[in-house]
Parts: structure tokens; sequence; C-alpha cells
């Protein structure tokens, strides 16, 4: 119960965090994170080093606005309620920020290898559950950041908080290091690190499941009951009816057989290796599409992933078949919850018609699905689902995670962020690229994140090294199915290409 945790000055995960926490394994790292390319100059010093130290001391800086990155979640006696966020009393910044020299000749491949590499590698839950490394001696001259958060902390739109938290709209203010009138750091609440506090906080949220699920339908009842008799009170009741409604069809929908998955090969047991790759593509380009063809840029980027994966499936001689079906999280945050961290997320499946060849016509389908999808009330039905299991108990919550990685439901996961709309900088060095990664589950070989930055696209692409070591071939097909639809957009109107 929140009553306890207050007075014990507790703050607990939710159960979608805590899940993430249960989901993670050796083959299965549970962080989120980005390869960002930046200007080198002004992040070397006079004898080519990388200023490390300024680097440090800007981070510490910088996420103090942000308390979570001090703190560490810690499980509570007995396993009792969900974990509890603790200040970390040894917390360092270089724990977290260090730096790494990719050998000669300093490749874009290798900077890859050792992205997906870094990425592979679990973070420790001794510390807060983040790092930072600063790759240089690129042969281009430029510098790497690889940044790594665990998904417990945030979600990718809450992730472009943080970056916009670390780096700066101008190069005047990146020089500095520092920027005028930054607000006052917030104190972290620290925990209290006794048993029997930590014991009763633990018991209590147990308790609390019952008891909500025992006192919901009065509830209920007694909201019904007040809309009726004063309806001019509840003036948004007919929406509720509606949301209602929505909910009801989209649990229905959970229900059909249609939800169910086809198998494919990208759907094997994860290894512990990983590829990565990213594409980019001008997002007015992506737009004008969108625009052209009454279609959202969502549809325009689901369109290009479709084309990606069919060309990786045909360039193995297997058959596509009549679907590919991919878990599409949106974000339920609201535009007030500047740099709450955590995990704001619903999702809704969309199955690509990866058995189409015209990329216009897998346009024009995508278009159709996922507004079915959004219309029948699918992603509000799993909304409700997830919120609904803070008052499951916790080892229900455990459970259901490890079952995730055996889930049925999806072949991929595709995601899209919106980014920072324009030009950062860090220390003075241009945010030149970002490039995303979203983590793999058990049996999802293969996930595709799309970010916006600056006028630009990126799709990352990380899978399994294992079972889909030419991921290369999944960007090859987003980018020709890309230049597919840009020349069909240019055609005028009546006329079939």
């Amino acid at each position: 119960m929140k009553l306890v945790d207050n007075l014990v000055h507790l703050e607990r995960t939710t159960s979608l965090d805590a899940g993430f926490l249960a989901l993670e394994g050796p083959a299965t790292p549970m962080h989120i994170g980005s390869l960002t390319y930046l200007e080198a100059g002004p992040l070397h010093d006079r004898q080519g080093r990388i200023r490390l130290g300024d680097l440090r001391r800007l981070v510490e800086e910088r996420l103090s606005l942000a308390p979570r990155f001090r703190q560490r979640p810690v499980t509570g006696p007995l396993g009792l309620g969900r974990p509890l966020w603790v200040d970390d009393p040894h917390f360092e910044v270089a724990n977290h920020v260090n730096e790494v020299v990719l050998p000669p000749p300093g490749s874009e491949q290798q900077l890859l290898e050792l992205a997906a590499q870094l990425m592979m590698r679990l973070l420790d839950r001794s510390r807060p559950l983040w790092e930072l490394w600063v790759v240089d001696a690129l042969a281009d001259g430029n510098v790497a950041l690889v940044e790594k958060v665990h998904h417990v902390m945030m979600d990718g739109v809450s992730g472009v908080d943080v970056v916009m938290l670390l780096t700066d709209d101008n190069l005047a203010e990146g020089r500095r290091g520092g920027r005028a009138g930054t607000p006052a750091a917030p104190k972290a609440r620290a925990g209290r690190h006794g048993t029997l506090p930590l014991l009763a906080a633990g018991a209590a949220d147990e308790l609390g499941v019952p008891l909500a699920l025992a006192g919901m339908p009065f509830r209920l009842a007694r909201l019904a009951a007040g809309a009726l008799r004063q309806p001019a009170r509840h003036p948004d009741l007919e929406d509720r009816v509606a949301h209602v409604g929505a909910l009801a069809s989209g649990s229905l929908s959970l229900l059909s057989r249609s939800v169910i998955a086809p198998r494919t090969a990208l759907n094997e047991p994860v290894t512990n290796v990983r590829t990565y790759v990213h594409v980019e593509w001008p997002l007015a380009g992506a737009q004008a599409i969108g625009h052209s063809f009454d279609c959202t840029l969502n549809d325009v980027l689901l369109a290009a992933v479709t084309g990606g994966v069919r060309q990786l499936l045909l360039s193995r001689e297997e058959d596509p078949g009549e679907r590919f079906q991919v878990a599409v999280p949106v974000s339920t945050r609201r535009a007030a919850e500047h740099l709450a961290l955590g995990n704001r997320v619903a999702l809704f499946l969309v199955p690509l018609p990866v058995a189409l060849e015209d990329a216009v016509v897998q346009l024009e389908t995508v278009h159709q699905l996922t507004r079915q999808r959004k219309e029948g009330g699918q992603a509000a039905a799993i909304a409700a689902l997830v919120s609904a299991a803070d008052h499951w108990p916790t080892p229900v919550i455990g459970l259901i995670a490890r079952l995730a990685h055996h889930q049925p439901f999806a072949n991929a996961v595709v995601t899209n962020v919106p980014g920072p709309p324009r030009r950062r900088y860090l220390m003075g060095a241009r945010v030149r690229r970002l490039a995303p990664v979203v983590p793999l589950a058990g049996n999802l070989d293969l996930s595709i994140c799309m970010l916006s930055y600056d006028g630009e696209l990126s799709f990352g692409c990380l899978a399994d090294a294992e079972r889909v070591p030419d991921v290369r071939v999944v960007g090859e097909g987003i980018r020709a199915t890309l230049e597919s639809l840009e020349v069909a957009a240019s055609k005028p109107k009546g006329v079939v290409p």
C-alpha cells in the first residue's frame, strides 16, 4: 500500500517496471540504449585524448536532475512486494561513464560490433542500472557514445528526455558545459534500509492486492449509481461508456485465434550474442510519402519494415507467409510527465503483409490494418491489463515475465520514438546521428526501433547474431522499400507505378 511506502520514505516500482527486471537473464539483457555519433574536436584535449573527466562532471551535474540515476532497485525481505528504489550510498559517476578505444582501422563495422557486444553485457545490479561508453579512434576522426539504461528505469520516450537533459540546444551552452539558470537538483528520497520497514512495506504491498480487487466491484457500482442519479455531475459519462466499449472490443480481439502469430525462423530461442545495424532516411522524405498516400508517418515506417522483413525471408529462400505479426509499443505518457522515468507504454499487434510484393500496396494494407487495430481498442485493452497488474501478487508478475519469453503473439518488436527535433550539442560537440537500440526477448530474434533526430530517421535493427547474422538484409530492404515509395509518391495521381 502506498501509505506504508510513504511512511518509510520508499518508492516502489510499477508491475511493468518490475516485469522488465524479471524478464532479464544471461541471454536476455533488458536495457535500452543508443549509438550516438559526435564531432570529435571539442571532446578531445590538446593531447588528442578524450576529456573523460569533464564529461563525467557534466553527466553528474545534469543527472542530478533525475535522482533515479543514483538509485537501484532492491527486492524486499522474503521477496515480498515489488522492488523498491533506494539510493546507492557508494555512487560514483566513474563507475558508469568510461572510455574504450577502437583498434585500427576503427571502421564502422568495428563500431557496430563493439556496440552489440556492450549491449549484451548485463548491468551490475549492485549499482544504478546505466552505463555510458565513449568510443574513440574512429576512422573518420569522430567519437561515438554507447548508452545503456535498464528498461526498469525508463522507456523510449523518457530516454529521449534524458538525451535532452545531457545535451544542449546551442553551441555556446555546450562549450560552457552547463546551462544558465539550471534549477537546483531535487533531493532523492533515501529509502530506509532497515529490515523491519522494508518487510512491512513489502507485506503491505502484497496485502493491498486482495483488498484492491475485493473493493473494485463496489467502487464501480458506486460510480455507476452516482452517474445515474446525477448525470449532470458526470458530463464525461458518454466518453466513459465509449471507453468501456472499446476496452470490451479490444479484450475480445485478444481472445481470437488471429492474435496468434505464425511461426517463423525469427522466433527461435535467443542466444548470448548480438548483431546490430542502422539505416538513415530523411524525415521529410518519409513524411512526404505519408502525405502523398494519405497515411501516417508510422504507417510509412511499418511499411518499410514490411519490405525489410520480406527481403530477409526471400534472401533465405523462405516462404514469407501471409503475415508477419509485430508488437508495436505506444506511449501512454502525458505531456506533463517530463523526466518522469519508468515505463508508460501499452502496445497493439499489427500483422505486416510480407506476402505482398508492391511497396505501395504494402503501405495501403498497413494503413488499413493499423487503423483497424487502433479503432478496435486493442491498445486500450492491453493498457488496462498493464495498469491492473499493479494489483497482482508479485509471484504472478514474475511468472508472467518468464512466460513472456515463450509468447506466441509477435514475431518481432517494432517501435517508433520521436526524438529531438533540432540539433543538439554535447560539450560543444555536435550530435551528428542518433541510432536507437531496443532489447530482444526469449523468442524474439529481431527488434527494430525508429528514432527521429534533427530531420533524420534512424532504423536501429538489433538481432541475435546466430539466428539472424544477415540482419543487414533487413536494413537493405527497409531502404529499398522507402526508395520505391518515394518514386511512387513523386508520380502524378492516377499513374500506376
